[in-house]
């Protein structure tokens, strides 16, 4: 098959585009073709990209997905990940020609925050894909509350390492003044859904022998946005700046370290420099950085917000969202086990080949009723 994704895309800055990165590899590496359609355009973009949203005119895209003769179109969509651009991809899947399915990263996280005019869009967006992929059972539940169960598979966010590495722990630890602190990480975009501040009112309870050689890592910054998303960033980086003000409140500047954005090559430290990973999150719709904690072997302390109450079912270190005193609780307990203590293993059937296998599957049964001549959408943007 020739399966064209549509999607951010590497070298831009962003978790769903590493996603697709991945999976697209992986799929061609199992003898398909892949072509790629970024949601912004970049000079740097790697060979596959054909084209970009909004970059250089729809009828030259059109001719670029035209020449690839895609047998499929898999779209990765977030609205944070399209922006105003995610009007235009659902105007593109609701003209007649390839078959198309999406995968929905954010899909309860969007209707929520947008409302009606989020649920409306996701029903547009539904109406021209024969299949819609989420990866976490709530997930499913929230298509089910917008009438669109019926085309919902669930296939997990698959649990595979970043690029090699070119940094070391022992770099970082120098760089960021750590010393040989026990690190806790809370790792991927600063956002206030997160919980950061509920993370800091759950430091500033635990005994200060405790806090002695324990550090918070906030590895990474806030998610740039686009045109009128760009209050959401706005917003972000407002909870940034109150979780700093927290920790100067609490006593806690010297515990809670920022490092802003993280090269590709600094991933694998991290998580090598880490104890154990943290995820306060007051929702969520699933966690990438909690599948790289799987990927590397590294503890997770958790809420059950969302779909990580699937994931972490069961964990000691579980907490209810929210609970800054649990969460306390929780890491208190974790700190005084022995370290990378408990069940880090992946959950099963989140290998990157399983994931693969599934996501091909899906192709093949939406390709099957529904394929046409390959060609090129002609509403293309």
């Amino acid at each position: 098959m020739r399966i064209l994704y549509v999607s951010p895309y590497p070298p831009a800055r962003d978790g769903i585009g590493t996603y697709t990165h991945v999976l697209a590899r992986a799929v061609r590496e199992r003898g398909h073709e892949i072509a790629v359609v970024a949601a912004r355009p970049d000079p740097a973009a790697p060979a596959e990209v054909v084209g970009a949203l909004g970059g250089g005119g729809a009828a030259s895209l059109r001719a670029a997905v035209a020449r690839f003769r895609p047998d499929m179109v898999h779209v990765q969509f977030a609205v944070p990940a399209f922006g105003a651009r995610s009007l235009a991809v659902a105007r593109w899947l609701a003209a007649p020609g390839v078959p198309a399915v999406a995968t929905l990263h954010e899909v309860s996280r969007d209707t929520a925050l947008l409302r009606g005019p989020g649920r409306a869009l996701y029903r547009r967006l539904a109406r021209g894909c024969g299949r819609l992929i989420v990866h976490t059972r709530a997930a499913r539940d929230t298509l089910g509350a917008l009438g669109l169960d019926g085309k919902a598979t669930v296939v997990p966010h698959f649990s595979a390492p970043p690029p090699p590495a070119t940094g070391t722990a022992a770099a970082l630890r120098a760089r960021f003044g750590l010393g040989d602190a026990r690190v806790l990480l809370a790792f991927g975009h600063v956002h206030v859904s997160k919980g950061l501040d509920d993370l800091v009112r759950a430091m500033a309870t635990l005994p200060p022998a405790t806090l002695d050689d324990v550090r918070v890592v906030v590895a990474g910054a806030v998610r740039r946005r686009h045109g009128p998303f760009r209050v959401f960033e706005a917003r972000d980086h407002l909870h940034e700046a109150t979780v700093r003000r927290l920790a100067r409140r609490y006593g806690l500047r010297d515990r809670l370290v920022f490092t802003g954005y993280v090269p590709d090559g600094d991933i694998a430290a991290w998580f090598a420099a880490a104890e154990a990973v943290v995820l306060p999150y007051r929702d969520a719709e699933q966690s990438g950085v909690a599948n790289l904690a799987r990927a590397f072997g590294v503890p997770v302390i958790a809420t059950t917000a969302g779909g990580l109450a699937e994931l972490f079912e069961g964990s000691p270190w579980a907490v209810p969202p929210g609970a800054p005193d649990r969460l306390a609780a929780a890491i208190t307990d974790f700190l005084a086990t022995a370290p990378h203590a408990g069940d880090a293993t992946r959950t099963p059937g989140t290998d990157l080949a399983t994931v693969t296998a599934r996501t091909i599957a899906v192709y093949e049964a939406v390709r099957g009723p529904l394929a046409r001549t390959p060609g090129n959408r002609p509403d293309a943007p």
